[in-house]
């Protein structure tokens, strides 16, 4: 016998829900009883357990009472008082950025008023019938509200983690993460990367001439044009103060000396009246021959920040390769012969 529309509606609504509970069940417990996630595991497991005594009545004999009513009644009642705390929590401007309370309060609402209507349904309140189970409704609204905040969340994270918070570039742990997974690559596919270090020119005399502010929007302009001017695959970073860091992936001597020129030129390019005075850069450029040795990313910011320094002292505002790049790599042909 065929299911009528309504029941096979009813049905569906239970089961996503019962799917809903289970994997926040699970969730909660690789999230060590967060309390966010434990509290929705038990809220999903409560309305699971609401909706299924809706859709499968239990017989009990005539003048007996069904042993599962006072649990059911228990659970229908904690649905909106959970959700009444949520809202309440929000209303007090726990909930971290604007348009996350803005969601959590939509979802919340909707899971009150479903609860609501399905009490108000369930002791016939209201005149009308339902196909739908509106706490289902609710329910998953909710849920899918609250999935799309904590990823949001769990990406703020993240990016605070790994994010310089005056230039928006890298941090400098995220540079050295992502330098240790391009230096293994290299070796095992034989290609080259380069490290740079680059310097701002003179800018502790921007500093005290100008003041602190002057000099924060001397560095994000900087950052901004060495963002610009890097490829997608390569990856620029603070690494402190006024020096900035960056991989180029893939990239040989002809490469790399290019691309320090190119941002350069960018960052040469800004004055007056974006930054208080013009800015030039210093840079020191470290070569890692993946088919020819084998290094660290350790040693190759230490080779760059020899080249750095001979930058500087032959008078700034220039780029030098590291010194063993004085020599061309070996061929394959000599490396054989050795």
């Amino acid at each position: 016998m065929l299911l009528s529309a309504a029941l096979a509606v009813r049905l569906i609504f239970a089961v996503a829900i019962g799917t809903l509970g289970l994997l926040a069940l699970l969730v909660a417990l690789l999230y060590r009883f967060r309390p966010a996630l434990a509290l929705y595991s038990a809220l999903s497991l409560a309305i699971c357990f609401h909706l299924a005594r809706s859709l499968v009545r239990i017989p009990v004999p005539d003048g007996a009472t069904d042993p599962l009513a006072r649990l059911d009644g228990a659970f229908a009642l904690l649905i909106p008082v959970f959700a009444l705390g949520v809202l309440f929590a929000l209303v007090k401007g726990r909930a971290r950025p604007a348009r996350n309370a803005a969601l959590l309060f939509f979802g919340t609402g909707s899971l009150l008023l479903g609860a609501l209507a399905d009490v108000a349904l369930a002791r016939q309140i209201v005149v009308f019938r339902s196909s739908v189970p509106l706490l289902g409704v609710g329910f998953l609204v909710f849920s899918l509200v609250l999935l799309l905040v904590l990823a949001d969340d769990d990406r703020r994270i993240l990016l605070r983690a790994s994010t310089d918070p005056l230039t928006g570039l890298a941090n400098r742990a995220a540079f050295l993460e992502r330098a240790r997974v391009e230096v293994q690559r290299a070796e095992r596919t034989g290609r080259s990367l380069a490290v740079v270090l680059l310097d701002i020119d003179r800018f502790k005399a921007v500093n005290d001439r100008f003041g602190h502010p002057a000099g924060d929007k001397v560095l994000i302009g900087a950052a901004r044009a060495i963002a610009r001017t890097v490829r997608g695959i390569d990856l620029a970073a603070r690494w402190g103060g006024e020096e900035f860091a960056v991989l180029l992936v893939e990239a040989d001597e002809s490469t790399a000396g290019g691309a320090v020129e190119r941002i350069r030129e960018a960052v040469s390019a800004l004055g007056p009246p974006r930054v208080a005075v013009s800015v030039t850069l210093s840079a020191g450029i470290a070569v890692h021959h993946g088919l020819f040795e084998r290094g660290t990313v350790e040693g190759l910011l230490r080779r760059a920040d020899e080249a750095l320094y001979e930058a500087k002292g032959k008078g700034r505002n220039r780029a030098e390769f590291e010194k063993a790049l004085a020599a061309p790599p070996a061929s394959p042909a000599d490396v054989k012969l050795r």
